[in-house]
């Protein structure tokens, strides 16, 4: 994103330690806003509600996680990463009814196999922010573009 459009970004990483303390999320989020962060995106649950409440009360963005979070803060919510487990629980359910062995396997549910996304509704985002995304995605989908999962293929990723 930075290199399209051609401004500096720069990604600050905290870690709360925990899933369920919604104040150490607030916390770490309202030092982050007050440091210029202008949006988090928190990965901790719990935490994460406290993510949110800072960012209502600082009047930024927080991105959610798991399901849609804008019921939270409405306007402070700018999407949500979303887990669809239900994907996951449907296709391995099937294949247990199926008679399919399924102990000691690994299962791995992503954006190919529609486990994830985003909102498809979301006030705060632009509908060409939305657009350019899943132009994206379904880029990732048919293999045209590969995500970067280590620092080798991210340096690739980067000469492309």
């Amino acid at each position: 994103a930075s290199k399209e459009l051609g401004k500096d970004i720069t990604v600050d990483v905290q870690y709360a330690e925990s899933f369920s303390d919604a104040s150490k999320g607030k916390a770490i989020a309202n030092k982050m806003f007050s440091s210029g962060c202008d949006i988090v995106f928190h990965a901790a649950g719990g935490v994460g509600v406290g993510v949110i409440e800072a960012a209502k009360e600082a009047n930024k963005f927080a991105i959610g996680v798991d399901r849609d979070q804008a019921y939270l803060a409405p306007d402070n919510v700018l999407t949500s990463a979303l887990k669809l487990a239900s994907v996951a629980v449907e296709n391995v359910s099937k294949e247990a009814m199926t008679g399919n062995k399924i102990g000691g396997k690994t299962y791995t549910y992503g954006l190919k196999e529609n486990a994830v996304g985003i909102p498809t509704e979301n006030k705060n985002m632009d509908p060409a922010v939305y657009k350019a995304t899943m132009e994206v995605q379904d880029k990732i989908k048919n293999g045209t573009i590969v995500p970067p999962y280590n620092e080798q293929t991210y340096n690739d990723f980067l000469k492309k």
